[in-house]
């Protein structure tokens, strides 16, 4: 692939920009499908923005909401990058907490553990972005329990960590009422 020429970013004037998230919707990789024939994509994108702008779903299926928490989870990003090898991917790591030790929760943990997700987020700025189309975001820890003091938290901490080439992508908010239940 060609180098590309930089462009100009102007700062962002704006009553501010807060970080965290407002929403997540999770579904099992299994139950995405191509969205064209003969390819084995799961996605397409525009070609000059790079934004999602569909997502092919298996009949029947759609992306879950998890409810959150405030400030309690969050996707980051790390680039790594091997000079001498040529390699360059980003690694994505998405914590998201599960409140409570209930049948649901451990229902989810079950669904969850041994299979790749894909993970829509919106942000608290509005904007959705969209983790895990090529299969690879995955359970890699969790951690929770009962607490021992009143004030702890009771429940997990999933964290699901995937690779790809890019940074996470801006999904088309108009096709998310067709992708969620």
């Amino acid at each position: 692939m060609a180098c590309t020429s930089l462009v100009a970013l102007p700062r962002v004037c704006a009553d501010g920009i807060v970080g965290g998230l407002e929403k997540v919707y999770v579904i099992a990789f299994k139950d995405l499908k191509a969205v064209a024939s003969g390819s084995t994509d799961v996605y397409s994108a525009s070609t000059s923005t790079g934004t999602i702008v569909q997502v092919g779903l298996v009949s029947g299926k759609t992306f879950v909401e998890i409810g959150l928490l405030k400030n309690t989870s969050g996707l980051n990003e790390k680039l790594t990058k091997d000079l001498t090898k040529g390699t360059a991917f980003f690694t994505q790591t998405f914590t998201l907490l599960l409140s409570d030790l209930t049948t649901a929760n451990n229902d989810f943990i079950k669904a969850v553990t041994n299979q790749p997700v894909a993970v829509i987020l919106k942000t608290r700025t509005g904007k959705y972005f969209v983790a895990g189309l090529n299969g690879l975001l995955e359970v890699s820890a969790i951690d929770g329990g009962t607490g021992t003091a009143e004030g702890d938290m009771a429940g997990h901490t999933l964290t699901f960590e995937g690779i790809s080439l890019g940074v996470v992508p801006l999904i088309d908010s108009t096709i998310i009422s067709g992708l969620i239940s």
